[in-house]
């Protein structure tokens, strides 16, 4: 049996939070294999308690099981691990950036039974690019600690090891891929107040190859389906608002978006994005949270105010995915953050179809087309 490295000097095991008295089992226990389309929800748990947890939405039946990981490999100790940061599926695999326990988590996409673990320090976001996974790692960095720039990790998919790693900017976040180039964010703040380049790599030879300077502490990014890249900025969080950049890797060009940004998500066609219009008043309740979706192509914008639809029971917009037709919509509620949350699912006008009760922190979606 292998067993999950946790975070150093972290004493307390917790039980995973979330129910699983409605999973249905196949004859050896595990999760029944999916027949059709799925919707995995990584849920980060809280940080050093060790409960991150996975769940999913079966389109086929309707139905929602919660810690499913768990019931799939009841024989791994540890079970998923501490603080999941990032999930997706590439190749028939499910693959987990568990960051607290400094490893990605590899499984069977239809059973999410237990393939293979690789150790990475810190690691955060995933991409795929030929035939290896991309990960972003801060390579140890911690507050307090001393200067370090963080990396890239390179994976190979057929061997399922470790092929290498590059060093970025500090403290490198979402990554994508596009086009054979490698992009990753850089946001800083940790040890060395706020990045602010884009890191371009070339996947073939696997080099650094430039940095662009985009904003201070960017964060997340998607490519829509014309290849412009949308990048996240968190802002300073006390005198710099969010705000959302695009980069176009054919011209060169960055350009600004005053558009309040926590997260973001891209289908291909649209850019679906969450922010808090006041960011900076940390009053409990005092969050007035708009979904801004963007179509590049036709030029259009759309604004809505989450609390005049029907996702006006949530309490903190954490994650978001939409349907490649724009026609289903999973936004994942956060609450206390010590708490189970809760995942919503709405209609293309933000109408309530059905909530969820998820795991603690859910915020990150994966779907599995069959």
């Amino acid at each position: 049996m292998e067993m999950k490295k946790i975070l150093a000097g972290t004493m307390a095991f917790a039980a995973v939070l979330g129910g699983c008295a409605d999973i249905e089992r196949d004859k050896t226990g595990g999760i029944v294999p999916a027949t059709g389309d799925r919707l995995y929800i990584l849920n980060e748990g809280q940080m050093g308690l060790n409960n991150a947890t996975i769940d999913f939405y079966d389109f086929s039946d309707g139905s929602y099981t919660s810690d499913a990981f768990t019931a799939a490999n009841p024989d791994v100790a540890f079970e998923l691990g501490d603080t999941g940061n990032d999930i997706a599926i590439h190749d028939g695999k499910l693959w987990a950036v568990i960051n607290g326990s400094g490893l990605v988590e590899i499984m069977d996409a239809a059973t999410l039974k237990h393939i293979k673990y690789i150790e990475i320090p810190t690691p955060r976001d995933i991409a795929f690019c030929g035939d290896y996974a991309y990960v972003t790692s801060w390579s140890g960095a911690y507050y307090g600690g001393e200067n370090r720039l963080g990396a890239v990790y390179r994976i190979d998919i057929n061997s399922l090891s470790e092929a290498g790693s590059i060093d970025v900017g500090y403290q490198p976040e979402g990554i994508a891929a596009a086009e054979g180039k490698i992009y990753v964010a850089n946001s800083g703040g940790v040890t060395a107040g706020y990045d602010n380049r884009l890191s371009i790599i070339d996947a073939d030879s696997f080099t650094l190859e430039r940095n662009v300077e985009i904003a201070a502490n960017i964060c997340d990014i998607a490519v829509d389906g014309s290849g412009l890249l949308w990048i996240s900025s968190p802002g300073d969080y006390t005198s710099v608002h969010s705000g959302i950049y695009t980069f176009n890797p054919t011209t060169g060009k960055v350009s600004g978006k005053d558009i309040r940004v926590s997260s973001m998500y891209s289908n291909g066609s649209l850019i679906y994005i969450l922010g808090n219009e006041n960011e900076w008043d940390y009053t409990p309740g005092s969050g007035m949270y708009v979904l801004t979706v963007i179509d590049q192509e036709g030029g259009t914008v759309a604004r809505t105010v989450l609390d005049d639809s029907g996702a006006a029971e949530i309490e903190v917009p954490y994650g978001i995915w939409a349907s490649n037709d724009g026609g289903t919509i999973f936004i994942s509620d956060s609450g206390d953050y010590i708490n189970p949350g809760t995942v919503y699912m709405l209609d293309s006008s933000l109408k309530l179809v059905r909530t969820f009760s998820a795991g603690v922190n859910p915020g990150h979606f994966a779907f599995l087309s069959l």
